[in-house]
């Protein structure tokens, strides 16, 4: 298991992960799967790798690449090699080519002008952002669930996103604002609990885009929620110590 599944991640009952579950977050977790995603997947990374713009990149040796292709979601290391000549094509990075009858091989590779205009692309797009947009309903009343919310994202990496703690500028409707803020987030946290329209309008909204939204309500509540939405898992929770382990844990595991 690699280190997207953290080691203490277990069920309610404390007992280990079991083959059932582990294969349902599996299926559930968002993984590059067209070309598309796969080279922009490899693009981020390996600007991942640079210390500074432009620098070279310490791409991994030979014994490594097997088990970073697998973690990167490709098939295997000829797979990864593929995509990583198709960004030296597109000159989005280049490198030396060094090819020999063992196989495809490209070294010093760092990033182009293009190649970093692209990545600014893909943050600003969403998919590659460390932003997640916090979809909830506003009553004073849940400032203890909002508080506990932005702290488990925060704790998991991700900056959260709150329309209302956010200034505008008056020549921007909120409308507006909600869907470019939505766009530039890599996923949405959707908390049901009061079932504002606005809630179901955000997440709904965040699913067309395809980002990954993370369903919540609180367990009084839970049988309230709309017939549209309530078939997807949710974060079903008590009080704000079994929401905070547990939207921490699913991000943690879901999220890539």
């Amino acid at each position: 298991m690699n280190d997207k599944f953290p080691i203490d991640f277990r069920q309610e009952s404390g007992t280990a992960l079991d083959n059932e579950i582990l294969e349902k977050i599996i299926h559930e977790s968002p993984v590059p799967k067209s070309p598309d995603e796969k080279l922009n997947h490899l693009l981020s990374y390996l600007h991942s790798l640079q210390e500074y713009e432009g620098a070279d990149i310490e791409y991994p040796n030979n014994e490594d690449r097997q088990t970073l292709a697998k973690r990167l979601y490709f098939k295997n290391y000829n797979e990864m090699t593929f995509y990583l000549f198709t960004l030296a094509k597109l000159e989005f990075i280049e490198g030396i080519d060094g090819s020999s009858k063992d196989g495809k091989n490209l070294t010093d590779i760092h990033l182009t002008y293009n190649g970093l205009a692209r990545v600014i692309e893909l943050i600003e797009s969403g998919d590659h952002s460390n932003r997640c947009f916090v979809a909830m309903s506003f009553s004073k009343e849940l400032n203890d669930t909002r508080s506990t919310i932005k702290e488990a994202i925060n704790e998991a990496g991700f900056q959260s996103i709150l329309i209302d703690e956010i200034y505008y500028n008056s020549d921007i409707t909120i409308n507006d604002a909600i869907v470019s803020e939505i766009k530039k987030c890599k996923f949405l946290v959707a908390d049901f609990t009061q079932h504002k329209h606005g809630v179901y309008f955000e997440s709904g909204l965040a699913l067309g885009l395809k980002r990954p939204v993370i369903y919540m309500c609180d367990a009084s509540d839970f049988s309230n929620t709309h017939f549209d939405t309530n078939h997807y898992p949710h974060i079903i929770y008590d009080n704000t110590d079994e929401l905070k382990n547990k939207l921490k844990t699913k991000i943690e595991a879901w999220i890539k």
